[in-house]
């Protein structure tokens, strides 16, 4: 996963950098590996490397031609093969004939029945695995919605369950291309929105998960899988998530800022809109005379906030901008502290 590091201690800025937030690996060096204060709050994702294979069947579900429940997916029966795959991906007209027994996939299961195209399947009867290339393969796979996790207290952080994937190749040895981020087998996780900021984090696995042995993962003590540990416990590994923070324009305690120029503040995660407004992010002048003009506030991609000022702040005067801890990012989570801009303007 990747983190937020100081990597320059006079200035004070910030950089990113993938590292192994739980174990370890021969060929990783220190700042390779060690335990995550500060996981980035956009952007990350989790590589889980495993020890051992697991049942996918459990992990990942196909794309079906049309809705066989709630959704268009449908889990894979443990003990079906390719065959069964292809039994069920054949010609709408002989599905009924090839597509049927213990190992039959996307099944309809709607009361009422499902509808493919201008196509009526009665309940009970197989709707097709979407094979648009006529393969004897699925097309589509996605994860199973709680079958892997990431839980920060009492939010779960949402997956984009079509991205994220069981990967089952690899030995946990570093292949020729790629580097640690090609290591496998292993379960990757894609955030849908980020992570919420400042605050733990762990993964969570379904008692579904589990091996070819039918054990369920755990995590070691310290990472060392010589250690040993409990079949679901998870709990020795933790991260926690950096805090939500602002870089803004003009720097604070500039002098001689363009009266013209608008505020800008760049924030390291995605906001809740509804607490972008004056009441939590204030403009205020300590000079005698000078005036606050009327501001509106843009924001771009969630997280990017614009002050414009109505007309020019008043010449050769301080202002102070403050943003409050009643700005919370999209999991409802405050700006720990708040965050103070002051700067001069021009004559």
């Amino acid at each position: 996963m990747k983190e937020t590091f100081v990597s320059n201690p006079t200035s004070g800025s910030t950089s990113e950098r993938k590292v192994f937030a739980f174990g370890n690996h021969p060929m990783a060096v220190e700042a390779d590996a060690h335990p995550v204060t500060s996981a980035t709050a956009t952007g990350n994702g989790f590589r889980i490397i495993m020890d051992e294979l697991l049942v996918g069947n459990n992990i990942e579900e196909v794309a079906c031609r049309g809705a066989v429940d709630n959704d268009s997916f449908a889990r894979v029966p443990l003990g079906a093969n390719p065959d069964d795959i292809a039994k069920c991906s054949s010609a709408q007209d002989v599905l009924p004939r090839t597509c049927q027994g213990d190992f039959a996939i996307c099944m309809c299961a709607i009361p009422g029945g499902c509808t493919v195209g201008v196509t009526s399947i009665a309940e009970g009867l197989p709707v097709g695995v979407l094979d648009i290339n006529q393969d004897g393969a699925a097309d589509e796979t996605r994860m199973i919605d709680g079958s892997v996790g990431v839980q920060c207290g009492t939010i779960a952080v949402p997956l984009d369950l079509d991205a994220s994937y069981w990967n089952p190749s690899g030995n946990q040895q570093v292949p020729a291309m790629g580097g640690f981020d090609a290591l496998g087998p292993a379960i990757v996780l894609l955030p849908t929105r980020g992570l919420p900021t400042n605050i733990e984090c762990q993964l969570q696995f379904s008692d579904e998960v589990v091996d070819k042995q039918g054990i369920q993962p755990c995590t070691p003590t310290g990472g060392d899988v010589n250690a040993g540990c409990n079949p679901g416990d998870m709990s020795a590994f933790k991260f926690k998530v950096e805090p939500m923070s602002f870089q803004n324009d003009p720097p604070t305690m500039a002098t001689g800022v363009n009266r013209m120029s608008p505020v800008v503040l760049l924030a390291n995660t995605q906001l809740d809109m509804t607490t972008i407004n004056a009441t939590n992010i204030t403009v205020t002048t300590s000079t005698g005379g000078a005036t606050v003009p009327a501001f509106t506030f843009s924001i771009m991609m969630n997280k990017n906030v614009t002050i414009t000022f109505a007309a020019p702040l008043s010449p050769n005067a301080v202002y102070t901008v403050t943003v409050t801890t009643g700005v919370e990012d999209s999991f409802g989570q405050p700006l720990p502290a708040p965050h103070v801009i002051t700067f001069t303007t021009a004559n």
